[in-house]
C-alpha cells in the first residue's frame, strides 16, 4: 500500500494541538526506519477493542469493540461514528477497492456491508453466513465476491452485490478462524483451530492442496481443550509468501501460558520458510502481521501481562530485528496507506497511530 501524491502524505500526518514541529536540519523526516517507531495519535473509546483495519484509501480507521459495536473514525478530522446492528465480537473487516464500503464479520454468525458514506450508516446488507461463529471476511481481488469461514466447519463464497452463496468448501474437520484470496483471484486459504491450511481452487470449486502449520495449535490439559487458529492471515503483496499469526507451545491458554508465533509458507512449494517468536518472556497471542511495501514484516501482539509489542523482521531473516513496547495489548495491526503509520487495537480500548520515522519533537507555540 503506498501513496505517490503529497497531499496523501501531508495528510497523514497528525495534528499537533497547541505545539509546533521542531525539525533537526538534515534529518529526512519521511524516511522509514521501524527502528524509529513511535506513538504520534491516539482514537480513544470506552472498553476494550477486539480488531481494527484502515480502508484503501487511507480515510477510515475501524475498530470493533467489547460492546459489540463498530466504532468508525476520520483519519483526518479524528471525529468518530459508531455502527450498531452486531450481536456478539466483530474481529475481521474488509473494504471495497473505493473505502467507500465497509464488510464486518460477526461472532453472531452475520457478515454485514456498511455504506461509509452515509452520516449515520446503516447495514444495507446482512448475510446469515455460519452456524455459529462467523470468522472471517475477505473481499475478492476483482471486487466481485465475499470469502467467509466460521464454526460449522465450511468456507464458504458469497456475491458481494446482493449475498446470493455461490460456494461452500468442505474439507475442515475443526472451526474455520481465518480465509484469504491469494492475489492471483484463482484461490482461497483457509486456516482451522488445528493448523491445517487448505487451498482451494476457484475454477474447480475443490481442494487443491494443504500446508501444516500444526505448530500452531496445542492442547490444554488445564481446559481439556485444543487451542489455536489464525488470528492473523495475509499474503505478501507478490503471492509468493504467506503469512499466519496465532500461538504454539500451548500450556494454559485462557491464563496466556503459550508462545505468540508467525509462520512464513513458501506459496509455490507450500513449504515452512520461518518461524518467528519473540523475546521467550513474552507469553501470549500474535494477533497481528503485515508486509510492509520496502519488504520488511510487522507483527503485534498480547503478553498474558497485559502488555503489548510490535515486533520487525528484515525480509529472509528467522527472527525480529526489533522489538517495540506497547502500553496495552494489542489486538489488531493494519498499515496507512502512506506506508509510514501504522494502527494498533488495544485492549484498554484505544487505536494508537504509530509513525516509522524519525521523531519531530514538539514546542509548545
Amino acid at each position: 500500500m503506498s501513496v505517490n501524491n503529497s497531499e496523501a502524505v501531508a495528510a497523514s500526518k497528525p495534528v499537533l494541538n497547541d505545539a509546533i514541529e521542531a525539525r533537526k536540519p538534515g534529518v529526512d523526516y519521511d524516511a522509514i526506519d521501524p527502528v524509529k517507531t513511535h506513538k504520534v495519535a491516539e482514537l480513544k473509546h470506552t472498553v476494550p477493542l477486539t480488531s481494527c483495519r484502515v480502508d484503501p484509501t487511507g480515510r477510515f480507521i475501524v475498530a470493533g469493540a467489547e460492546d459489540l459495536d463498530i466504532h468508525v473514525w476520520d483519519y483526518e478530522s479524528k471525529t468518530k461514528r459508531t455502527l450498531k446492528g452486531h450481536t456478539s465480537w466483530v474481529r475481521s473487516f474488509d473494504f471495497s477497492a473505493d473505502g467507500n464500503t465497509l464488510y464486518s464479520a460477526c461472532w453472531g454468525g452475520d457478515i454485514k456491508a456498511w455504506n461509509l458514506l452515509d452520516t449515520e450508516p446503516q447495514s444495507k446488507l446482512t448475510i446469515q453466513a455460519h452456524q455459529g461463529s462467523a470468522r472471517w471476511v475477505r473481499v475478492s481481488p476483482d471486487q466481485t465476491k465475499l470469502a467467509t469461514c466460521g464454526n460449522d466447519l465450511l468456507v464458504k463464497l458469497w456475491d458481494l452485490e446482493n449475498g446470493k452463496l455461490l460456494q461452500s468448501f468442505a474439507g475442515h474437520e475443526r472451526h474455520v478462524y481465518a480465509v484469504d484470496f491469494h492475489p492471483d483471484g484463482k484461490h482461497l486459504v483457509s486456516q482451522d483451530l488445528m493448523g491445517v491450511i487448505h487451498v482451494w481452487d476457484l475454477q474447480s470449486g475443490k481442494k487443491s492442496r494443504s500446508i501444516d502449520a500444526s505448530v500452531m495449535t496445542g492442547y490444554d490439559k488445564k481446559f481439556a481443550a485444543d487451542m489455536g487458529g489464525a488470528r492473523d492471515l495475509q499474503f505478501s503483496p507478490d503471492g509468493n509468501e504467506l503469512a499466519t499469526a496465532g500461538i504454539t507451545n500451548v500450556v494454559n491458554s485462557f491464563a496466556g501460558v503459550q508462545d505468540p508465533i508467525i509462520m512464513l509458507f513458501d506459496w509455490k512449494t507450500g513449504q515452512e520458510k520461518a518461524k518467528l517468536k519473540p523475546d521467550k518472556t513474552f507469553q501470549g497471542i500474535a494477533w497481528g502481521v503485515r508486509y510492509h511495501p520496502d519488504g520488511f514484516l510487522i507483527g503485534a501482539g498480547a503478553d498474558r501481562s497485559g502488555k503489548g509489542e510490535l515486533w520487525f523482521r528484515k525480509p529472509g531473516e528467522n527472527e525480529f530485528y526489533h522489538t517495540m513496547k506497547l502500553p496495552a495489548a494489542a489486538r489488531g495491526l493494519d498499515l496507512l496507506t502512506d506506508s509510514r503509520h501504522l494502527i494498533v487495537a488495544h485492549s484498554h480500548g484505544a487505536v494508537h497511530i504509530y509513525r516509522m520515522t524519525e521523531a519531530e519533537k514538539q514546542q509548545q507555540a
